[in-house]
């Protein structure tokens, strides 16, 4: 027994040996690479201090603003959203804009508007605005932006009608069940008094789908017009697509064209029709009827009338009668 216990104590102590080698080892690599990562900071500080003293060359994305706008004036045009700016300067002063938000190019419209309906804003004044925004040490290279010329209007707009331009299909057991819906049905036109008076109506890019299955819904822009400015650019669409239901109705055979001092009895005096439905209608029975035409009488065959449909709702697709003739007696008054 003594022997075992020896064994096992002797045992026991190996492995805590092997424990703490594995703990001194893991130790010993964890401050290696806690180490490592101090000199990388350390270098990347000195490598940040000696480029944030040099002169870089940097792209600023600069947003263009035109202030002091009349309410009565209209920019037709479309007005840049920014103005890319190649600038030189000492890296700490660019560092504002690689981690802050960029100024804006603001100019005053009453500065550089024409009586003309012009507005021009040359690439030398274009520069000073630029200017006003940047610290005195920097230089400006370039511009993305040459001149600005942009048309504006001081008339008052022009309602007109928006018209969808669409070309979809549904599914084989789907339709199109109501009419095109649009959040907003008019626009309003911008332009010179010979423009407008040449736009009665805007219409939306095309929008063309196969094989729906759902109702469609989506925003669709207007499509511009040279030299006029429409508000709103974009409308949503909803096109309303429900599935079709089987369903079937006795409806009433009429007969037509018969002279004034004869009735016509038909047998059966109703005719079982079938067609597809759109579900939210299946519940709604329309009423149609069966028609009988009385001057067909002399060709008629076995004493009997061919009876066919030719009015029906709208909604109603794939109609088609159980019975194709009908049986009659005339009475002369």
């Amino acid at each position: 027994m003594a022997f075992l216990n020896n064994e096992r104590d002797n045992i026991m102590k190996n492995k805590i040996k092997e424990l703490i080698e594995k703990l001194r080892s893991r130790t010993i690599a964890t401050s290696t690479a806690f180490q490592y990562l101090i000199f990388v900071f350390i270098s990347f500080i000195f490598w940040a201090f000696i480029s944030l003293n040099n002169n870089i060359q940097y792209d600023i994305n600069m947003p263009f603003k035109i202030v002091g706008i009349p309410d009565s004036t209209t920019i037709i045009s479309n007005v840049p959203q920014s103005v890319t700016v190649n600038v030189k300067d000492k890296g700490i002063y660019l560092l504002q804009f690689l981690v802050g938000k960029s100024p804006e190019v603001k100019v005053r419209f009453d500065e550089y508007a024409l009586s003309d309906g012009v507005f021009y804003v040359t690439n030398s004044e274009l520069r000073k605005c630029v200017r006003n925004s940047l610290e005195n040490t920097t230089v400006i290279q370039s511009l993305s932006l040459d001149n600005i010329e942009l048309r504006y209007t001081n008339l008052p707009g022009k309602r007109v009608p928006i018209r969808p331009e669409v070309n979809v299909y549904p599914n084989m057991q789907y339709t199109i069940s109501g009419a095109i819906k649009m959040d907003c049905d008019s626009a309003i036109v911008y332009s010179d008094i010979n423009t407008l008076a040449s736009i009665d109506e805007v219409y939306t890019y095309r929008v063309e789908e196969r094989e729906l299955k759902d109702t469609l819904i989506r925003v669709v822009s207007i499509a511009p017009i040279q030299g006029a400015k429409i508000e709103p650019e974009r409308v949503s669409l909803t096109i309303p697509v429900e599935p079709l239901i089987s369903k079937s109705q006795e409806i009433p055979v009429v007969v037509k064209y018969v002279p004034a001092n004869i009735n016509v009895i038909t047998f059966p005096s109703k005719v079982t029709a079938t067609y597809l439905v759109p579900f939210s209608m299946y519940r709604k029975n329309l009423t149609f009827e069966a028609v009988v035409n009385y001057n067909e009488i002399k060709s008629a065959k076995n004493n009997k009338l061919c009876v066919r449909i030719e009015e029906s709702p709208a909604i109603y697709e794939n109609i088609s009668l159980l019975q194709d003739s009908v049986e009659f007696i005339i009475e002369k008054h």
